[in-house]
Formats: structure tokens, sequence, C-alpha cells
């Protein structure tokens, strides 16, 4: 039903990056109108269609940042669409990626099976369309129903149960799908010495930031289904630690007042979660500093998170060392990357930091208020930026402050944030069947 469905849609054939635009766009504009109906804010509160739009972008996108506190402005209805929108968000792009793989397999023939498998993880490219839509939803709920039950046990001990039981879901769907909406008005900084919680949501944030390929392999892992590691889960999971690990150290060598839980849950929560332990508008521009480098990295291909993602933040690396020190071979765990590779590298790094710097640069004319009011205005700025752009959501607490152009520059990194590198990736896989047989003659300029 799924594959007749997607062989009729010719847009998904000829324009499969049309088609998540456009689909994350219908889903963003619903959002809206329910949102902006008096139905979904509390008596005596009021939101504006540009809010609404802001928060319905904020949600479906899974970022985070919001206009209004979710718990008090918002009805149960209204929290209930955000929660809707989250899932659909955090659900829909780890789905287009899936039916991207399915299509890439369609479309082209072995000379491209390899590449699918180099970019996708090894182990998926046999699945039917069908079975990878059902590992992906099937994975997300129980990992959230999981999540959900063990944040129950903690919030009853604080909350009457129906209350913990609605925020226990609530909290695990935003943590999973790497939204970072809280139902309280300091995020979770009223667990920041609690354990059982933040590590909860910790590992709902990791699960939901490393990629369905990763964890149909580590599935296989476990039921001893598989015995070797592809290249793409070695890759990712070394990253993934390694980023948490460099994170937590310069978080905390940032700021000494932080403890190592709370360190490590913003070291981790920086990459595209969008919780907070700890007041981030009183954290050292040191520690900010490193936390916006890690919301630039975000997650991995295939999850919920956003950002360049760990596997183009790694080729990056490799391609830098490379470039300094003479190697041309591009090795990592006894691999070398592929032309096609270095090129989506590029491409996605290069519109990631013309994105930031293009909007950064029109906010620091539109937002004068904030940036004369503030000592710290400059970095708070550039920090909402990054964070919109890596559908993070942590903010110094400018979101609600920003001008009617500030709010309709942070939606437009929002929403490309989460549709534009993989639409990039998609374009450049599906839009090079026939090279080019003329083309101009080349020409060196002088450098340096």
């Amino acid at each position: 039903m799924i594959k007749e469905f997607l062989l009729r849609y010719k847009l998904w054939i000829t324009k499969p990056e049309t088609a998540l635009v456009v689909s994350f766009a219908a889903v963003v504009f619903a959002g809206t109108l329910l949102l902006y109906l008096p139905i979904a804010t509390v008596n005596g509160q009021y939101t504006s269609l540009l809010d609404a739009f802001f928060t319905s972008t904020s949600a479906t996108c899974v970022t985070g940042l919001i206009v209004y506190d979710t718990g008090s402005h918002f009805t149960l209805f209204g929290q209930i669409v955000i929660l809707c929108l989250i899932q659909l968000g955090g659900l829909g792009i780890m789905t287009f990626t899936a039916i991207f793989v399915w299509l890439s397999k369609k479309a082209y023939s072995v000379q491209t099976h390899y590449a699918i498998q180099d970019t996708f993880g090894g182990d998926i490219e046999h699945l039917s369309i069908e079975d990878l839509l059902k590992f992906i939803a099937g994975t997300t709920f129980i990992i959230e129903g999981l999540g959900a039950i063990a944040i129950f046990l903690r919030l009853k001990e604080i909350y009457p149960l129906k209350h913990a039981a609605y925020s226990a879901i609530f909290h695990s769907i935003s943590a999973f799908c790497n939204a970072g909406f809280s139902l309280y008005s300091d995020s979770l900084m009223q667990f920041n010495q609690s354990w059982i919680t933040l590590t909860t949501i910790m590992t709902l944030i990791v699960l939901g930031g490393l990629g369905y390929p990763v964890l149909y392999e580590l599935k296989g892992k476990i039921t001893g289904k598989k015995s070797k590691t592809s290249f793409h889960t070695k890759l990712v999971l070394s990253t993934t630690i390694a980023l948490i690990i460099g994170g937590t150290i310069l978080i905390w060598l940032g700021d000494r007042d932080l403890n190592l839980l709370n360190a490590l849950f913003q070291s981790i929560t920086t990459r595209t979660a969008g919780f907070n332990s700890v007041d981030i508008g009183k954290i050292p521009s040191s520690s900010l500093f490193i936390m916006t480098m890690l919301m630039f990295v975000g997650g991995s291909p295939g999850s919920c998170a956003g950002g360049i993602k760990t596997t183009t933040f790694s080729g990056f690396l490799i391609l830098v060392k490379d470039l300094f020190f003479g190697r041309h071979r591009k090795r990592i765990f006894e691999r070398k990357l592929t032309g096609e590779t270095k090129e989506k590298i590029k491409s996605v790094i290069i519109l990631a930091v013309s994105t930031v710097i293009f909007s950064f640069t029109i906010l620091l004319f539109t937002e004068t208020s904030i940036l004369t009011s503030c000592k710290e205005g400059f970095r708070n700025v550039l920090f909402e930026v990054v964070s919109a752009f890596g559908t993070v959501g942590l903010s110094t607490g400018i979101t609600s402050h920003l001008s009617p152009i500030g709010k309709l520059v942070i939606i437009v990194d929002m929403f490309f944030g989460r549709v534009g590198p993989l639409a990039i990736v998609t374009t450049l896989q599906f839009g090079r069947r026939k090279e080019k047989k003329i083309d101009y003659p080349e020409q060196k300029i002088m450098i340096g």
C-alpha cells in the first residue's frame, strides 16, 4: 500500500526533496491554525498569528524555542496539539529518510548500492519500505513508552497521578524527538539534582539522536542476529561519545559551579534536545561558546536531531586533517571517503555556515533593543540563531523579546535547519543521473 502510493505520487520520484518541504510546511500551517484558536490558550491569554506560527514551527521542527510558557499559556488542547506536532516532526524526518533510502534503491542500479549503504548504514538496504517504517514507528513508541514509565515513577512522588502520567508522556516524547518542550516554566531545573530523571531524559535524547540505522544495527546485536559493526555505526557512536565527553569537560571547565550531572546533561541536551537543568542566561561565555558549537553539530543522520550531523562533522575533520597534513587518502576506520561524500560534506557545511551568518547579520540590525539593553546581547543573539538552525531550542531568554522580523528569521532558521540538510543531500543524491559532456574550460585564480 505504501509502496504503491509512493510510486503513483510522481513528486516523490521526480522531486523528493520538494515533497519533504511541502509536507513539513503543511503540518506547520495546520498546527498554526489550531494553536491560533481560542480553545488552545487559557482564559485571558491570547496567541497572535505570528506567535502561533512560531510555536507550530518550533514544535514540528522539534526545536523547542518558545514565545510563551507551554504549561501556563496553552490549555490541554493546545499542549496536545504541540505534542502531536512534536511526534509528527520527530517521526516525520526519520520516515522521510527511510523513504529516500527506498527511492534511492528504486532510482539507481547496483552502482549506487554501496553509496546508499555508506550514507544510511549497512543493514537497512535490504528492507522493504513497509518494514523500514514499521521498525521506525515500533522503536519510537517502545522507547518513548519505557521512558515515560521511568519518568512517571519519579514524578508520582511529587505530583498527583494524572498530572504525573501526562507530564511523563509529554516529556518522554519531547526528549526522544529531541524537541526540548517542557510543561514547566524552568524546563528541568527543578530536577537538577535528580539522577533518575535527568539520566532518563539523557538516555532518550541520545537514542533519539543516534538515527534509526544505528538503532536497527544495535537491535541486531542485542538479538544476536548481527556481530559485525558497520562503518556508519562506528562513526556515529565514536563521534557521539567524543562530543558528549569532550562537551562535558569543556562546559565544566568554563563553569566550575556546575556539578558533573548538570555538565553532562547540558553537553547531551545541547546537541539538539533543548532542555536545560541550569539557567542558560547565567552560563559564562566560555561554556556558552562550547554549547554553541555542539548545537551546530547536532545529532546523527536519520534521527530526530538537527544540526549538520555527527557524520558530517567527523568527515569534515578528516578533510581538514588531510588538507593541512598533505594526506589525500582521507581514511577513517580503514576506509576512505568517496568523492560524492566529500561533496555532500562541503555543501552542507557551507550552506549551514552561510545560513547562520546571514540570519545573525539580519538580527544585528533588527534586534537593537536586545543588543543595547544587555551587555551580552551579541553572544545571546548568536546563540539564538544557532539554536534555531540546529533545532535545539535552548535560549538565553531573548526569544519572547524578538521583534516580528526577528521571529520570522528564527522561524525560517528552524524550518531550514530541520528539512534543509536532508533536502540538500537528497538533491545531490537524485539530481545527478546524467553527467554533462560539455562544460566550461577550467581556470586557476590566485589564492592567498
